[in-house]
């Protein structure tokens, strides 16, 4: 009797351990770590630095057309007083007029006498314009535009003009909550800003250069270099898996997938990501959110080390460019050294380079440059072997960022005159009679 008893609570004693083991089994869950794919973990944030895109998309010019003459505002106290002034402003009621302007009669409509003509550097998304500006019309995400104009002599209702100079758009739209106090002010000191002259080199494109020869200052900068592991931590989706090795002039960082190469002699930082394959046939919608998403990507790891600008953008290429700016004026380099460049897929970058120092404490030497008057600049162009004025898309003022040949931690900025001559920065030379278009070559991510 006593052995049947013990039989069975052994028995029972199994049967509720096989169960207890297969419960067990079947709700067992181990904990693996996560790994990330999607999305950028930010670790380590290069800087605190955050910028919204008011510091970043910012006009490339603000001229004047008063009377017969052309007055361009160039003191930085001065251009944002009037983008002070014209976020106070709502627009709204849009629409497209470019049919009624006669053929011919473009340039005139855009640079007429009684305007102030705000330009940026490249045709901007809507959606950019409503981070800068009060703008009421939700039925204008698919149009881009480089150019407001403001008239300033109106009387009746007021209105503002977008223009795209590179498709010959020109959309008009109501102006409320205008006060022209501030605006009026500028207007009438016109005559205190430098003068200007247009260059038409198309029956849509104009560019305006200063009638007088300029004096800049050639500055020098001690730089601080920034950590590569630090943007390691940013840019990978698991720093711990990422392994270094030494390689000529520099390092290279991969987890097997994604790269990132660091140029120590160029002082340039190139990551590259694979698997976020440049895709075509996006949709006009998703293009237009590129610069924001290009701005809210180096944000995200602060890596808005120095004063960069929007530069321009491609929608086919899905690259957005930004440059460096010094004392208001761009900054031109020839392997990269002054811009910041993303090439996006879908989702995520696929290739991103910038510099991998900043700009920290200037030079108290500076010494003056006297550079050509616009006038110059266009006989010099013009006297080139080839050229073609058709071809420019840009001319300005600027510095030519080189190293230091003595001292490792410090570039120099040189000024010059730079024109964007078939999609390449070139600088202009004075040194010889130029017999062929000289300047510098493309540098960037193609």
């Amino acid at each position: 009797m006593k052995y049947e008893i013990v039989k069975t609570i052994i028995l029972t004693f199994l049967v509720l351990t096989s169960i207890a083991f297969t419960w067990g089994l079947w709700t067992y869950h181990p904990k693996y770590d996560v790994i990330q794919n999607d999305e950028y973990i930010q670790n380590v944030p290069v800087s605190n630095t955050q910028v919204d895109t008011s510091m970043i998309v910012r006009p490339l010019q603000i001229l004047i057309h008063k009377n017969a003459a052309h007055y361009g505002i160039i003191e930085e106290a001065e251009i944002n007083k009037l983008l002070k002034e014209l976020k106070k402003w709502t627009f709204d009621d849009f629409e497209n007029i470019s049919s009624t302007i006669p053929k011919g009669e473009f340039l005139s409509f855009v640079h007429g006498k009684g305007k102030i003509e705000i330009i940026y550097p490249d045709d901007i998304p809507m959606n950019i314009y409503r981070d800068l500006l009060q703008i009421d019309d939700r039925g204008m995400d698919d149009v881009s535009f480089d150019t407001i104009v403001i008239p300033v002599e109106q009387r009746q209702d007021f209105v503002a003009y977008f223009v795209s100079t590179d498709h010959r758009k020109v959309y008009k739209a109501v102006v409320n909550d205008v006060s022209m106090e501030e605006i009026n002010q500028l207007y009438e000191k016109a005559e205190n800003f430098p003068h200007y002259f247009a260059y038409n080199v198309s029956e849509t494109k104009s560019f305006f250069l200063p009638e007088k020869e300029i004096t800049m200052n050639r500055l020098q900068y001690y730089t601080d270099e920034l950590d590569p592991d630090r943007f390691k931590e940013a840019l990978f989706s698991d720093p711990s898996f990422v392994k270094k090795d030494i390689v000529t002039f520099g390092e290279e960082y991969t987890d097997g997938s994604r790269l990132m190469d660091v140029d120590f002699l160029q002082k340039l930082l190139l990551y590259v990501n694979p698997a976020a394959k440049n895709t075509i046939n996006q949709s006009s919608e998703e293009s237009s959110t590129l610069i924001q998403k290009s701005i809210d990507f180096v944000n995200e790891h602060g890596g808005w080390t120095d004063m960069y600008h929007f530069a321009e953008w491609d929608r086919d290429k899905r690259k957005v460019v930004f440059r460096l700016f010094v004392n208001n004026y761009p900054a031109f380099n020839d392997y990269g050294m002054s811009e910041i460049i993303q090439i996006w897929g879908t989702n995520e970058v696929n290739k991103y380079q910038r510099p991998l120092f900043r700009l920290e404490i200037p030079d108290r030497v500076s010494v003056p440059t006297k550079l050509l008057s616009g006038q110059e600049v266009i006989q010099q162009l013009e006297k080139m072997k080839g050229f073609k004025k058709e071809f420019v898309s840009g001319i300005t003022l600027g510095y030519e960022l080189v190293k230091d040949p003595e001292r490792e931690k410090v570039v120099v900025l040189e000024p010059a005159w730079f024109y964007l001559y078939d999609g390449t920065w070139r600088k202009i030379t004075v040194k010889e009679e130029t017999n062929e278009i000289r300047g510098g070559n493309t540098i960037g991510l193609e």
